[in-house]
């Protein structure tokens, strides 16, 4: 097989326990699927994927993703320059996908977006705000001077849908309600479809 031109960073967003299965915890609930699935749909490309939850909650998602991204992306290049790249020393670029509620897309529907705030608006997310807000704060995206890592960011929304009420706290009461058995199954319904993204992202 050939071997992947990129390195991916796959981090789900959502909330810690007491919140870890409610709707916008719904990154965390695809990646659950998604990671028995990579090993057999994409064979030899373990050096290049890292799998990862964030442990916090929703609106401190930023600082502990990047840092442990940062950590894992500088320590991939090396091994995989060394293994993969037949002398040469040019690193991989680093592709971070996120994995996260999305609220503007019907239930199980994927939205795929590539880059930040400057390609999409994140609609008042405040998980992709607090990742975004920090790797610009560390000149990682948008890129300033030489960043340690060259970055690309894609986004996959998994749709949970919005609620009826417009009320205020209707938001926040639908996001934080605990999923239930059909909403599951549509969020592991996606596993397949998102292992593709990852897939054509790693060859990219």
């Amino acid at each position: 097989m050939t071997t992947p031109r990129r390195l991916l960073f796959i981090a789900s967003i959502g909330n810690k326990a007491p919140y870890r299965k409610t709707r916008h915890s719904a990154g965390h609930l695809v990646l659950d699927a998604v990671k028995p699935l990579l090993t057999p749909s994409l064979p030899n490309t373990g050096a290049f994927h890292e799998t990862w939850y964030s442990p916090t909650y929703m609106n401190e998602s930023g600082p502990k993703l990047v840092r442990q991204m940062e950590k894992w992306s500088t320590r991939q290049n090396e091994l995989c320059t060394k293994a993969y790249s037949e002398g040469s020393s040019t690193p991989y670029p680093t592709t971070l996908v996120i994995l996260h509620d999305e609220m503007e897309a019907p239930l199980g529907k994927l939205r795929v977006r590539r880059g930040g705030p400057e390609s999409f608006s994140l609609r008042g997310h405040r998980g992709l705000i607090s990742v975004c807000e920090t790797l610009r704060g560390k000149g990682l995206y948008p890129a300033r001077g030489k960043p340690a890592v060259d970055l690309s960011i894609l986004r996959i929304g998994v749709g949970i849908g919005r609620p009826d009420s417009r009320e205020k706290g209707a938001v926040s009461d639908y996001v934080l309600a605990p999923v239930n058995e059909a909403e599951m199954k549509a969020y592991h319904g996606t596993a397949e479809s998102v292992v593709q993204i990852i897939g054509e992202e790693l060859y990219r």
